[in-house]
């Protein structure tokens, strides 16, 4: 057994310690980009945003985010700078879709290691990159094309910067954040920052007055200049985004108030049988008042913003992701046998993997997040031999457009408009089912919609179910065909 900083490493004499310990950066990437591409986009969030990206290559318009000609501006643009950028350096396709994703994923294991050496030592540090990297949860998000990864890089740089005395670029970092997806990306940081603060692990000196306002100039830039162009918007992003996500259900996302204490746990497979050995130690310290500066950035880190997530009346299991990398720096167990901590490690891995393969394998059992990746491949070899218009009804599945490479018509529930569409985008949209049957009944028509849909009102008007993946089914409609008697004027 080997002694250092206070943390005792057991190691099979197969290999040695510090071999062991370094060897999680040659590994981490990877686990993160092997197989990155083989999975269709889930529908819908893969599906919408990788279509935003593709629109804002296509229109030139970096500013304002489009969703099928539509003005998108629910979210800040920067996950969708990011991958515009990757599409243009990798091209039109999954992989490179979720590139920032696992790029950032990456960066937040780093930042784990970086803070957990500073608060505890070097080989602390090593044991939380480990864990990190093969819990559930980041290997899930890392490979998922959403704005919640991202986030948790840049709120992993402002506390990896807090702990390390680097003022302004804690500021930055959280100014990226906020840029990424919003408030949240200030709530954690300076909820660590205050914990760090009250159990005296903060300097004072710190420019805290402007250091904010460069956080704001940062992160509210892009909001400031859309709501300078449309004054609408602002009553939108104080109302809908945050006052109603907030303090109301009209998301549809409500949840009891627990829901995160059991999305944290399944986020912290195969790590999660630590649980009590750290809840008996924080009650020791509660007791004793034995706690350190490092417990109360901890504490701070996790307790208030998994209170505010527990109040919102809008929750979703990403939500929690920023909490993820604090509960595996505390569950770090002070006796660490090396060579088990990489095989279970490694197994969980090799777990998630085969997850992953099996899910690629049954999309069909998604329901709703399948992909339509297939559907829009043999969709295309239908356009070439009939034209056609293409439409979805009654279902978000943005998939379709990024796959086809084109804009397609859309029912006026699922549009998402915030703005006045332009009069091309006007001309894609139907105000209801029956909307479509009648623009559609002289034309050769594709239509993605739900099971629900199709059964209720496309199967009865003789449309035909071609193709199904998930929920998800593809009719058509033949164009009808003149007769040479319905060709020829009528004689008197």
């Amino acid at each position: 057994m080997v002694v250092t900083n206070n943390l005792r490493f057991k190691t099979s004499p197969r290999w040695p310690i510090r071999d062991l310990l370094r060897l999680w950066p040659w590994v981490l990437p990877f686990m993160l980009l092997f197989l990155l591409g083989t999975r269709g986009l889930n529908e819908p969030d893969e599906g919408r945003y990788a279509e935003i990206a593709r629109e804002m290559i296509e229109d030139g318009d970096w500013l304002v985010p489009h969703l099928n000609g539509f003005a998108h501006m629910q979210k800040p643009p920067l996950i969708y700078w990011f991958t515009a950028a990757s599409f243009r350096c990798f091209g039109l396709n999954e992989w490179a879709a979720r590139l920032p994703s696992a790029l950032a994923a990456m960066g937040s294991v780093w930042m784990t290691f970086f803070i957990t050496r500073r608060l505890w030592g070097h080989h602390r540090a090593h044991v939380a990159a480990i864990m990190l990297m093969s819990s559930l949860g980041l290997f899930a998000l890392g490979r998922l094309l959403t704005p919640d990864m991202v986030m948790c890089f840049w709120i992993l740089a402002s506390i990896a910067a807090l702990v390390h005395g680097r003022a302004w670029l804690f500021f930055i970092a959280m100014g990226l954040g906020f840029l990424t997806k919003g408030p949240m990306a200030l709530v954690v940081p300076l909820s660590a920052a205050l914990g760090w603060r009250f159990a005296g692990g903060l300097r004072p000196g710190w420019p805290w007055f402007r250091g904010l306002l460069l956080t704001l100039g940062l992160g509210l830039s892009w909001f400031v200049v859309v709501c300078l162009r449309d004054p609408q918007l602002l009553h939108y992003y104080l109302h809908d985004e945050l006052l109603k996500r907030v303090a109301s259900h009209s998301h549809g996302r409500k949840q009891p108030w627990w829901f995160f204490i059991p999305v944290l746990l399944v986020a912290l497979m195969p790590w999660t049988f630590c649980s009590p050995r750290v809840i008996r130690q924080a009650w020791r310290r509660l007791r004793t008042g034995t706690w350190l500066a490092r417990h109360g950035l901890l504490a701070g880190w996790v307790l208030p913003p998994l209170l505010v997530l527990s109040m919102s009346g809008s929750k979703l299991p990403t939500y929690a992701l920023p909490l993820l990398p604090a509960l595996v720096i505390l569950f770090c167990p002070p006796l660490v046998d090396v060579y088990r901590l990489w095989k279970i490690g490694s197994t969980a891995v090799a777990l998630w993997i085969t997850v992953l393969l099996a899910s690629t394998l049954m999309n069909d059992l998604l329901g709703r997040q399948a992909s339509v990746r297939d559907l829009a491949l043999n969709l295309e070899q239908r356009l070439e031999a009939k034209p056609g218009e293409v439409f979805l009804c009654g279902t978000r599945a943005h998939g379709i457009e990024f796959y086809l490479r084109q804009r397609v018509g859309i029912t006026l529930g699922e549009a998402d408009m915030m703005l006045p569409p332009s009069t091309p985008a006007s001309a894609l949209l139907h105000d209801h089912p029956q909307d479509c049957l009648h623009d559609y009944a002289d034309k050769q028509a594709y239509g993605l919609m739900l099971d629900d849909c199709f059964k209720k009102h496309f199967a009865p008007a003789g449309w035909v179910a071609s193709e199904r993946v998930g929920d998800y089914v593809l009719a058509v409609h033949e164009r009808p065909v003149m007769t040479a008697s319905a060709k020829s004027p009528p004689t008197r």
